[in-house]
């Protein structure tokens, strides 16, 4: 089991919320979130992870991610205890191992240590998009309170949507999905990614709670991309991309996915909203894309409030014309660890686990629990 503050990680996680050493976050504007992050790749048993950027240091906290292929949406946290030119070194042994090469995409981000984190009413705090490597991910540790009367969003910032081709014969690209990039002239799924066609046709829609729809009509559609991740989200995935989608003389690229919010905050708020929903498939002439999925939501605190379906990770559409239908996306994931108590709903609906050891220090002991308590 990876280092995930689980109660049956079979080593835990020992630095609770953070430190507070990167102050106080108010989003006062419109933000997308500045990122240290890297590809990176590292075995099991090692403290190694190769991972290049030059804002790597000694004391930072960092989540580590398959994102694609070979593993993927295994995760651990982990603390930097050294880096010199292109190798962290973590204080603890990695208990997964890490694949960046083709198919397989791993990366490593800093989860930056705050003590209340903001996000101000009628502002907007954007997650970086994946562009293959790296992104689709945006998170933080909070000491305090995190307070959210704005939005978060990751919509269209998970795995992307295959391209299109005007030629029927030429075909068009899969969704990028779990497995990979995709391919060209392949109704297939790529995993969580929808088909795309090899002929004429609509795509299929992408998937990650549950899995992307067929598409309809033409003589080559695509298929629906699988699910991915899982319930608990120990395992992490973004939402699933569409295929592109093609006609005789028009074209339709596939829709991207939605990406991933983590929030590790010892107390959560939300009274505005945190988007992760898959967005609807193009359309143009007989051309009809499928629509993607929805990301992936992880909160873990002491104590949180939801408000009533105010995190949405929801489905989307296909595109639909002249009895071409486009596959529609599947819904997302929405996860909730705590120790304390949650109120509130989510769109899909919560899945919610009370795990004694989240608490400040990260102690994985029951006694220790109630002795703080």
């Amino acid at each position: 089991m990876s280092r995930q503050w689980r109660s049956d990680d079979s080593e835990n996680w020992t630095y609770g919320f953070g430190n507070g050493s990167d102050g106080d976050l108010t989003i006062s504007s419109n933000t997308t979130e500045t990122v240290i992050d890297s590809s990176c790749s590292g075995t099991a048993g090692s403290t190694s992870l190769s991972a290049t950027n030059a804002s790597f240091a000694a004391g930072q906290l960092i989540l580590i991610h398959q994102t694609r292929g070979t593993g993927v949406g295994q995760w651990e946290l982990a603390k930097i205890s050294a880096y010199t030119a292109g190798t962290i070194t973590t204080d603890k042994n990695l208990q997964l191992t890490y694949t960046d090469s083709g198919a397989s995409q791993a990366q490593v981000r800093v989860l930056k240590q705050h003590n209340n984190v903001t996000i101000n009413s009628g502002v907007t705090y954007t997650a970086k998009a994946w562009d293959g490597n790296v992104g689709g991910l945006i998170g933080w540790f909070a000491k305090g309170t995190t307070t959210v009367t704005g939005t978060i969003t990751a919509v269209d910032k998970g795995f992307r949507g295959g391209s299109s081709a005007i030629n029927n014969a030429s075909g068009t690209f899969q969704g990028e999905g779990s497995s990979g990039a995709g391919a060209a002239s392949n109704r297939a799924a790529n995993g969580s990614g929808g088909g795309g066609t090899n002929s004429a046709g609509p795509s299929g829609g992408g998937g990650n709670g549950t899995a992307g729809v067929d598409g309809v009509g033409g003589s080559g559609p695509g298929f629906g991309g699988t699910t991915a991740g899982n319930a608990t989200l120990t395992l992490l995935s973004l939402g699933g991309s569409s295929g592109g989608s093609s006609a005789s003389a028009t074209a339709v690229n596939g829709s991207n996915g939605a990406g991933i919010v983590l929030i590790i905050s010892s107390v959560t708020v939300i009274t505005g909203s945190i988007n992760l929903n898959g967005s609807n498939g193009g359309t143009t002439a007989f051309a009809n894309a499928g629509g993607s999925s929805g990301g992936s939501c992880l909160i873990k605190g002491v104590t949180i409030t939801l408000g009533s379906n105010l995190i949405s990770a929801t489905s989307s559409t296909g595109g639909s014309q002249n009895g071409w239908t486009g596959g529609a996306g599947g819904v997302g994931r929405i996860h909730l660890d705590y120790s304390g108590s949650y109120t509130g709903t989510t769109s899909p609906t919560i899945d919610a686990t009370l795990d004694a050891t989240i608490i400040e220090g990260g102690s994985s002991s029951l006694s220790s629990f109630f002795l703080l308590f």
